[in-house]
């Protein structure tokens, strides 16, 4: 048995989450919610399809597998990447707001001044 936090229901108004409240039930996942807004990402996706395809018609099976181990190698490389670098912002955007409120009036002049 879990144990999850829950709000009453209130229909007027209107229903946020808290990230608070999703973190602590276990339902924040970043990397699987994350998805490229550029314009070519999909055409990308199509013409790695259509090359993994070539390959495979062209390789034995046992090359074609070594391949698709070399492809899953570096997609777990490129997973700790995204890792890393999701950890670095995520410090580093903490860091800023920690020197933003430990700073609060140094950025507003005296109006004497």
């Amino acid at each position: 048995m879990t144990n999850k936090i829950s709000k009453p229901s209130n229909a007027s108004k209107v229903s946020r989450v808290s990230i608070i409240e999703e973190l602590y039930n276990d339902n924040l996942y970043p990397s699987a919610r994350i998805v490229s807004k550029d314009p070519n990402y999909r055409e990308t996706g199509g013409k790695i399809n259509d090359l993994m395809a070539e390959w495979k018609a062209k390789l034995t099976q046992e090359d074609y597998d070594k391949l698709v181990e070399l492809l899953d190698y570096h997609h777990s490389m490129h997973d700790m990447d995204t890792a890393a670098s999701f950890a670095y912002g995520f410090k580093l955007g903490a860091s800023i707001m920690l020197e933003v409120f430990e700073g609060q009036g140094d950025l507003i002049r005296p109006r004497n001044e």
